[in-house]
């Protein structure tokens, strides 16, 4: 059996816990199956698709003390196991609201809760769930919401559960979403300023990556590409302009050299927007401005988390799905989505620029720490692996709990981007 971390109070309160698993079916009338299991905890447990308490042999789930309520897994057929087929025309290849892909069906449906939050709007085609699974009604407790956290595969996670953005898998007529409970209970999508997360949101399934690589990764899918054919037209070259042409910043090493040391030839305003880009308070490159602070301060303060890690993609997603009550599956993979390809100019990073990005990003490493530590999926063995692989990069960042600089007030932000949520 697997040890889970135990919690501080400051992090959650362990209280004994009821899961109800209800398994509805049968051919000619209803057969109802209700299983009660009550645990009362002195430690913790582990739930599984077997269900089993701490004195037995379990498999790896979530937390216990997640209050989860877990459900059977009803036999799939051969069919049922793999994605669905559909014949479909190539998508348009473009995230604007108004061009909806050909191969997306017509279906009346009702508002979704980003049309409730803001009347008038519609809701994006591409934050919505393949039709083949939309549907679907998760049990009662499970109701999850996917924060698709910029450049952390997030669109490769974004795809497996269903959703449509950056989805280019759908060319071939597949959508390449897997099988099993984690894509149906995914319903909504939370992604930049399109909060369309309900208010009876259970979980909030968050995707993680290294802070200093998520930036690096973010700067090169930024960089305009004006001598290759980039269209200087495009809604956000004047915001990548500032930092990239006007700057001249062209690899995160010449940012961190220029920009930040002491001895960089960057003008005072080049300085600024390089540390307000990293900060997350200057919209130069989006996925830098939509950080893990956005995405954390945007959801309510007493939010459950889910966390699938970048650097361990397969092994929390089966833990996931395994808590959710479905197979264990014995291996996975995912589609490459929405990737820029990296130059030998982007590979290069000096030890003293290095330390210097760190220094800018404390703030979001804290952000990160915190997620992994709230995650009720997250066991002590899997953070301490996070928090070794982070010491490999930011050493300094990874063992202390406060900045030398305060976090930045982003209240204006999420009021202008998430918009007001009733929470």
């Amino acid at each position: 059996m697997r040890v889970l971390r135990p919690q501080t109070q400051s992090q959650r309160p362990t209280w004994s816990w009821w899961a109800n698993t209800i398994l509805i079916g049968g051919i000619s009338g209803a057969v109802v199956s209700i299983i009660t299991l009550n645990a009362h905890q002195q430690g913790f447990t582990s739930i599984g698709a077997s269900i089993q308490t701490k004195d037995a042999s379990t498999t790896t789930g979530l937390r216990a003390d997640s209050n989860l309520n877990a459900y059977v897994p009803r036999s799939e057929s051969a069919a049922e196991a793999q994605p669905k087929k559909y014949k479909a025309k190539p998508r348009i290849g473009s995230e604007d609201d108004t061009q909806v892909p050909t191969y997306a069906p017509t279906i009346h449906r009702s508002p979704s809760p980003y049309e409730t939050y803001h009347p008038g709007r519609t809701l994006p085609w591409w934050a919505k769930k393949d039709p083949h699974i939309r549907s679907f009604v998760p049990p009662r407790g499970n109701k999850i919401c996917y924060a698709h956290v910029g450049k952390t595969a997030g669109s490769s996670i974004g795809c497996a559960l269903g959703f449509r953005l950056h989805c280019d898998g759908v060319v071939k007529g597949v959508m390449p979403y897997l099988p099993g409970r984690l894509p149906k209970s995914t319903t909504h999508l939370f992604h930049q300023a399109v909060y369309d997360c309900p208010l009876d949101t259970d979980y909030y399934l968050f995707i993680v990556r290294d802070p200093l690589a998520r930036s690096r990764s973010a700067f090169v899918y930024g960089r305009p590409l004006d001598a290759q054919g980039h269209n200087p037209h495009e809604h956000k070259y004047e915001d990548l302009k500032k930092l990239y042409v006007d700057c001249n910043y062209q690899t995160m090493n010449d940012l961190a050299r220029h920009g930040l040391g002491t001895e960089g030839h960057a003008s005072d305003t080049c300085k600024q927007r390089a540390r307000d880009m990293l900060r997350g308070t200057g919209r130069y490159e989006s996925h830098h401005f939509f950080n893990y602070q956005y995405y954390n301060d945007a959801i309510p303060k007493d939010a459950k988390i889910m966390v699938i890690r970048t650097e361990h993609m397969a092994e929390d997603w089966l833990d996931l799905e395994v808590g959710l009550g479905g197979k264990n599956y014995t291996s996975i993979s995912f589609p490459r989505e929405n990737s820029q390809p990296k130059q030998e100019r982007d590979l290069i990073l000096g030890d003293s620029e290095r330390m210097l990005l760190c220094h800018e990003l404390c703030a979001e490493i804290q952000v990160y720490k915190s997620l992994l530590q709230r995650a009720i999926n997250i066991k002590d063995d899997q953070y301490e692996t996070s928090m070794k692989e982070l010491r490999a990069t930011c050493p300094n960042e990874a063992d202390i709990e406060r900045c030398s600089f305060d976090p930045p007030d982003i209240s204006r932000k999420i009021d202008d981007f998430r918009g007001d949520v009733p929470f």
